[in-house]
Parts: structure tokens; sequence; C-alpha cells
């Protein structure tokens, strides 16, 4: 029905095969910014890495982010919110995600929300001990196979839900990847090794390639006493 209905339509000859996009330019030095709102009832970090997006990636590469990051934050078990939230406690909850359906550069996201009177540097100390840690020892196999049964149980589980379909499939033909990329994706899963976990994180999670940002309550108050 789509092919008869939308196949005579002849291409737009202006439209280049590839267009040009702006470019993120290469990181050189970790970057911060701070957003303050009197309505800020929890304040949060949010640190994101600029990494290779799944179309963008070497071979592996896509799918090591994704266990480095259901590792380093994907539930109660993951090795951050166990530091942060359960060991510490300094925060109220930590997570992380790596967002691989992009065109260029994707990003992994870290991040955590602390419990009144914590620091942020406190956070942060914690988050880099987590990746430095991972970057530097191998990851234990049993952690290892245990996210990436989890990742495989959550596309079987997809399956079940249209409209997760619906954005899994159309993510990922609309920036390059295949049906069988989408198929093969659990089996490519299966295959990553401790190795290429630790070097995603040794590479691509270095602190100088971020940006972490700071949402706080911004008290009017002390603002006037500031500028007094």
């Amino acid at each position: 029905m789509v092919e008869r209905i939308y196949g005579p339509i002849p291409a737009q000859p202006a439209i280049p095969e590839r267009r040009i996009r702006p470019q993120e330019p290469t990181p050189v030095a970790a970057r911060t910014v701070t957003l303050a709102d009197p309505r800020v009832e929890q304040s949060n970090l949010r640190r994101t890495y600029f990494v290779p997006s799944a179309t963008t990636a070497a071979a592996g590469e896509s799918q090591a982010l994704d266990v480095l990051a259901q590792l380093i934050g994907g539930g109660p078990n993951s090795y951050l919110y166990r530091a942060l939230v359960i060991d510490k406690p300094l925060a109220v909850n930590a997570g992380a995600a790596y967002q691989g359906t992009a065109l260029d550069s994707a990003q992994f996201t870290i991040s955590a929300s602390p419990k009144p009177g914590t620091e942020f540097a406190d956070i942060e100390k914690t988050i880099d001990a987590v990746i430095t840690d991972i970057a530097t020892n191998p990851v234990p196999a049993a952690d290892l196979e245990r996210v990436k049964t989890q990742l495989v149980a959550e596309a079987i589980y997809a399956q079940d839900n249209q409209a997760a379909l619906a954005r899994w499939y159309g993510a990922a033909l609309t920036t390059g990847l295949s049906v069988q990329d989408i198929r093969s994706w659990p089996d490519r899963i299966k295959a990553v090794t401790a190795e290429q976990v630790r070097a995603a994180a040794q590479t691509w999670l270095d602190k100088k390639r971020s940006v972490t940002g700071y949402l706080i309550k911004d008290i009017p108050a002390k603002r006037e006493e500031k500028r007094s």
C-alpha cells in the first residue's frame, strides 16, 4: 500500500544524498553549566559525553556502550546506583543511558540527584571513581553476563509493545540502520566482551569529553544579598 501510494512520487532532486550538518567540535576540556530556578524542588547533576552512534561507531563499539551504560547505571544493581544510593548514601537516585540512534555523534549520559546537604563535588568524585575502575579493571564475568541478559530480555519484551517497536524501528531506520541491524542487535549484545567494555570506558568516558550540568534551587532572597 505504501509503495502504491508513495512510490510514484519522484524524489526531490534539490536534496543532496548526504546533507551538511554542523558538527560538535572535538572536546578539549571538561565544561560545566549551572541552571537555577526557585521552582526546583530536587537538585540534579547530569553529565553528558559525546560518543559514537550506532551509525558512526566501529564494529562492536556501539553495543559495548550499550552494555557500559547498563553496567554503570541501569537499575538498582548498577555500579553507580549502588555506590551513590546504597553504599554511601549520597543520592536519592542515579542512572546512565546511551542513546545510540543518531545520525552523527550520540550521547552517553550519567545523572544523579543528591540528598539534601550533599555537595555536587562528592557526587562527581564517586562517578569518576566508578568510571576509573571500569576503565582500568576487567568487568567481572558475572556482572557482564547479568547486564547483557537484562538488555536482551528488554529487547524481547519490547516486541509485545507496538509503540515500543515503532519507536525502536523508526529511530533506527531514520538514522541509517537496517531491519537486519535491529533484528541482530541481541546477538551483537551477547558477543560484547569485558575488554570491549573497558576500552569503551577508557576511550569515550574521558572527563574532558564531557559537559556537566547542575540544576539548583535559586532563592530570590540570596540573589538580592549578593547584589547588595
